[in-house]
């Protein structure tokens, strides 16, 4: 059985009569390989870090912003935050920030972290692996099926019992019989006929 979105590795879901599932939770989508504007963050300084006498600060950013390229130093900004969580302003920082076009070996891994982001979760041979963004973050092995099956399944809304709890439960000797029940029996299990 499988989701009609089903794609390996990237989307929808799969399970197998053997007891392998596949799920795939899809990520932002697959963005184009072609280089684009990006933004980069030079340095970050808290408030308390900043010299405050105004010569040393005006030498401080100078020494900074010569660290960009010369070609980028036009789009260069700084912002000034709060990152306290309350924002109580005990957590001022400084950012310095420019903007260049991504490279082509920077968009080219870009495309391809896309193609595998989100979640997969898979269950094959006993092992069960969790990947995000393509990247294995979890693995479990040894998880097997029990080996008793279950002992109803639903299909279709219609429950039915394993005939071999059925049989594990009977009662034997002689016993009236007050009702009449009619039953059919899929892959061993036993329900009403419709």
């Amino acid at each position: 059985m499988q989701s009609k979105d089903y794609v390996p590795g990237v989307s929808g879901w799969k399970y197998e009569n053997e007891g392998s599932f596949e799920l795939n939770i899809a990520g932002p989508g697959i963005e184009s390989p072609q280089p684009k504007l990006v933004t980069i963050t030079a340095g970050q300084w808290p408030d308390s870090e900043l010299p405050a006498n105004a010569m040393e600060r005006y030498a401080f950013i100078g020494a900074e912003l010569s660290k960009i390229p010369v070609k980028y130093r036009e789009s260069a900004e700084f912002t000034t935050e709060d990152f306290s969580f309350d924002r109580d302003g005990s957590d001022y920082r400084t950012t310095l920030t420019y903007a260049r076009q991504e490279t082509q070996d920077e968009a080219k891994a870009r495309h391809e972290k896309t193609k595998a982001a989100g979640t997969r979760i898979s269950l094959v041979g006993g092992v069960l692996s969790i990947s995000h963004d393509g990247v294995l973050r979890t693995q479990i092995g040894g998880v097997q099926r029990d080996e008793k099956p279950a002992p109803f399944i639903i299909i279709d809304g219609v429950m039915y019992i394993n005939g071999a709890c059925i049989k594990e439960a009977s009662l034997t000797g002689n016993l009236s019989v007050r009702s009449l029940i009619c039953a059919k029996v899929i892959n061993g299990y036993t329900g009403p006929t419709a």
